[in-house]
């Protein structure tokens, strides 16, 4: 059966690939006999590596069709299969959406060009080089023509000197501090000299000169000098001199806050907390960096919608300000129900969540959820599983939880985990990229009231890692989470980072006062407090991510992340629900989650060893290839690498410890996947194939590169998920 299926899939992969090849052999189907199809645009500098031609390619006014890897026209492709004949309704049909799915051919046209040219020139000047020349090289080839774009920067213009003259004091004092952005010597750039009209500007604003406007400063720049330098002075504009007194009057006037008003299109927010959220205070000087905090803080509020600032004049130096807040949807439930499989078991899942973003009318915000599963064992058991959770968070950033969790397997264990926790969330400032969250206290307490003989047998013998897994004991822990990013919502396609560092500790406090007041200890030489023993650890995590904007479709994405986790004092081993897993759609997807390691270690048995292929140590590297073909599809190839291990030598996990050949122990897997843009959410299936597969390194078989090799049940996986893996 499994054979038949996957020759069929091979089929039908090769029928695709023929279908893809063919259409590729004539990428000039729709090209008119008399044009070109632009098959290739290029900037190249040809005589000073330091010009971006990156930034260049910004300025081209016409462009090749999208291209995947840098070469595959695929959307020219699908458009190309579009019958020629449409005189049938099928053949219409087919044309249609062939059509609406691909991308039509672009055509070379001349005039493009010529504005191309002219437009590099223009960016040329703007970055000081003032004699840049631009040609075109044209290279035709079958009805198709690459153009190359030629630039010849010549030297660059310095800034020899930089002058201030403006009358206004405050203002002259302002432009001529040190934090300016021109200086004599830098190379002369008028996107620089604009960031300094803006920083002038916005500090004059914020000196509480509410009618500042950046366009009443220029430049004047003198470069007729023959010595490839420039002398720049900064003045106001002509048209100032022709305002009358009263204008020039308000432009030379510090302005103060009369009073702050608040209106709602329906009252749903107290005052107190619409103040808060507030940075405009009455008899305070107007400064535009508090409306800008005022706007990102109320913005932030759960049930506002959309927020308005409005300052009206009063008499010669007063403004009173209106600030109008609207209200978004307050309520909101939302359910799921699926289905489940692992190692033959069916099962069935339904969830329920339900939020309330203003539960006391200060933007509190009230989130309740539940959730149950039941699964049937092919062994003619079952297993049940429940949980519940709240959780409540306040506009000051403190959320507070709680959770219940009930789990039942009749022919091994009943086991509830109850869980509490405490945070903290530091305000972001504007402009900064980093968030700090603390979680002050979390508690988490595991009940196993029954369990059978034979998984005490096989789990609980002091010989088991897992015994502190399947015993009562309680978590108190502290952790830090730092994230960083250098996203900007203005400029979607600027390449970006993002990292985040977390550090979480346990036990320590618990240690201390059970040293200071002696308390008893169980059998292990654990502390214990009210005959269960508390878990003692420290862990920490990083996680970097680079998203690479090939284009504005087309995403190279690299993900690194590390993390390590080490039991002391009070305990010998990570209590499970703080180990490692590896697999899974947001891992190495040739795995699914919880069957990859710990490093060599293989299952041997007959149901999925999730109590055992946990560990202390994580590592986790992936790339992954994300191209858009249609407004809500999104196409992805991936490389995933990694594996987790234990940081001591257990019996129950042969194989599973960290040593010096780590490197020899990373699994490696490959695949494809689809992205569906739902608008509220991004739904996500992976295919993954193994490729190195290190439980296998004693076999000889851990390359799973040969088809007869290969296993559909054991190499390739499905992984269906919401949002992006990193």
């Amino acid at each position: 059966m499994l054979g038949a299926v996957r020759t069929y899939g091979f089929r039908c992969l090769s029928i695709a690939l023929l279908a893809v090849l063919l259409a590729s052999c004539n990428a000039t189907k729709f090209v008119p006999q008399d044009k070109y199809l632009l098959n290739k645009v290029r900037v190249k500098c040809v005589d000073d590596k330091n010009v971006s031609t990156g930034t260049l390619s910004n300025y081209v006014r016409q462009k090749q069709n999208t291209e995947i890897f840098g070469f595959w026209k695929l959307q020219l492709h699908v458009y190309n299969t579009a019958p020629m004949d449409t005189t049938t309704k099928s053949r219409a049909r087919a044309a249609r959406n062939a059509k609406k799915m691909g991308e039509a051919p672009i055509i070379y046209d001349e005039e493009l060009t010529e504005a191309s040219m002219q437009q590099i020139r223009q960016q040329m000047n703007n970055m000081g080089y003032f004699h840049a020349e631009v040609d075109t090289q044209l290279r035709f080839k079958k009805r198709k023509v690459e153009v190359t774009y030629l630039v010849t920067a010549h030297q660059p213009y310095y800034v020899r000197n930089y002058e201030v003259d403006i009358p206004i004091p405050e203002l002259a004092k302002i432009a001529q501090n040190e934090r300016r952005k021109v200086h004599p010597g830098e190379q002369f750039s008028t996107a620089t000299l604009d960031e300094e009209r803006e920083r002038i500007t916005s500090a004059m604003r914020n000196q509480g000169y509410y009618y500042f406007e950046k366009s009443l400063l220029e430049y004047t720049a003198d470069s007729a000098l023959g010595t490839h330098q420039v002398d720049i002075r900064l003045h106001m504009a002509p048209y100032v001199s022709q305002l009358d007194s009263a204008e020039l009057k308000r432009l030379n006037t510090r302005y103060s806050i009369r009073e702050v008003n608040y209106t709602q299109d329906y009252p749903f927010l107290r005052k107190s907390a619409l103040r808060r959220a507030s940075r405009i205070r009455a008899d305070e000087r107007y400064a535009e960096w508090k409306v800008e905090r005022t706007y990102a803080r109320m913005n932030a509020l759960p049930p506002v919608k959309y927020v308005d600032i409005v300052f009206t004049p009063v008499g010669d130096t007063l403004l009173d300000c209106n600030i109008s807040v609207s209200r978004s949807r307050l309520n909101s439930v939302s359910a799921e129900v699926e289905g489940t499989y692992s190692a033959g078991d069916w099962g069935i899942a339904a969830g329920l969540r339900y939020t309330n973003k203003n539960i006391f009318h200060g933007a509190e915000v009230l989130t309740i959820g539940a959730r149950a599963s039941y699964e049937w064992r092919t062994n003619g058991g079952r297993a049940i599983e429940a949980r519940a959770d709240a959780g409540l968070r306040f506009p000051s950033n403190v959320a507070v939880e709680i959770g219940y969790n009930y789990q039942q397997r009749p022919d091994e264990y009943t086991r509830t985990i109850a869980n509490a926790n405490l945070s903290y969330t530091i305000p972001r400032k504007p402009g900064s990229r980093w968030t700090h969250e603390f979680n002050l206290v979390d508690i988490n307490y595991i009940y196993v009231p029954w369990m059978s003989e034979a998984f005490k047998r096989q789990f609980i013998d002091r010989s088991s890692v897992l015994k502190a897994s399947y015993e009562d004991h309680f978590i108190v822990d502290w952790s830090y989470t730092g994230s960083y990013s250098t996203f900007n919502p203005r400029f979607p396609n600027r390449s970006y980072l993002q990292f985040a560092l977390r550090v979480e500790t346990a036990g320590n406090f618990l240690y201390a006062l059970s040293e200071l007041f002696h308390f008893p200890k169980n059998d292990d030489g654990a502390y214990v407090i009210g005959h269960i023993p508390f878990a003692q650890y420290a862990k920490g995590d990083f996680n970097f991510t680079y998203h690479g904007i090939i284009a504005p479709k087309h995403h190279l994405v690299t993900h690194i992340g590390f993390g390590a986790a080490v039991p002391y004092l009070n305990a010998k081993v990570i209590p499970f629900e703080k180990r490692y897993f590896g697999g899974g759609a947001s891992g190495v997807r040739g795995w699914q989650a919880r069957t990859l390691g710990p490093g060599t270690f293989r299952n041997t048995g007959n149901r999925m060893a999730y109590d055992l292929q946990v560990g202390d140590i994580h590592l986790e590297m992936n790339l992954e290839y994300r191209f858009k073909v249609l407004r809500f599809l999104e196409l992805a190839a991936f490389t995933d690498a990694g594996n987790i291990w234990t940081i001591y030598n257990y019996d129950s996990q042969p194989g599973g410890v960290f040593t010096a050949d780590f490197y020899k122990q990373i699994a490696w897997s490959y695949g494809a996947g689809l992205r569906f843009d739902l608008s509220v959410m991004i739904f996500r299936i992976d295919f993954g194939v193994k490729l190195y597969d290190p439980s296998r390194i004693d076999l000889g078989t851990q390359w799973r590169t040969a088809p007869n090799g290969l296993c559909w049940k054991d190499d390739m996986t499905f992984h269906f998920a919401i949002g992006y893996p990193f």
